[in-house]
Parts: structure tokens; C-alpha cells; sequence
């Protein structure tokens, strides 16, 4: 037996990597309004989620403030939202949920 892969196979392994490439981009996107739905149930008590400037100080930054550091990815933020930590409560988050917040607050530094 070849230790080289058959020809059908390296095809095979192609497109399972193009595919692969799409779903975690377009074909998996984020639900931006199931993030804001979750957002403003779990988050709006110390971030300021929307456009609007808070009347009081919050206890945590603002959306647009996390979306505008460099080099903070969609990525960073579920990891962080996933993660427990001292800082923040442990939101029960399922599914998607991490990665629609994320795109949330993403789509707020726009």
C-alpha cells in the first residue's frame, strides 16, 4: 500500500478544506440580532451596548470601545465570553450565543 494519498482523495481533501474555509465565515455568520437581543438581557446592566452615551458611569466599557481596540477579532471576544473570570457574572450561554454577541459588539465600533 502507497504511502500517497490516491488522487480522489487529495480532491476529496480540497474541497473539504474550501468548504471548510466558507462555513466559518459567510455560511455560519453571526446572528447580530440574537446577539443584541442577548446583549441587552445579560450585558446592559455595566456596558453601554448602543450608540447612545449612558447618563451614568458603567461598571464596564462600553461596546464601541471594545470593538475600536486594535486588534480585537471575533475570535478574542467569544474566547473571553466563554472563559470564566472574576470580572463578569457567568452568562448561560448555548450554541451560537458567544458568537452573535460577538458580532454585536463588533458591528457597534462600526
Amino acid at each position: 500500500m502507497s504511502a500517497r494519498c490516491p488522487r480522489s482523495m487529495k480532491q476529496m481533501m480540497r474541497v473539504v478544506a474550501v468548504l471548510a474555509a466558507e462555513l466559518s465565515g459567510t455560511a455560519l455568520a453571526q446572528n447580530v440580532e440574537n446577539g443584541q437581543r442577548l446583549s441587552e438581557r445579560w450585558c446592559a446592566a455595566c456596558h453601554a451596548i448602543g450608540p447612545a452615551a449612558p447618563r451614568r458611569a458603567m461598571a464596564a466599557p462600553p461596546f464601541a470601545a471594545i470593538a475600536a481596540k486594535d486588534g480585537v477579532t471575533a475570535d478574542m471576544i467569544v474566547s473571553f465570553l466563554n472563559l470564566p473570570h472574576a470580572t463578569m457574572p457567568n452568562v448561560p450561554l448555548h450554541g451560537n450565543d458567544a458568537q452573535d454577541i460577538a458580532a454585536f459588539i463588533l458591528q457597534a465600533g462600526k
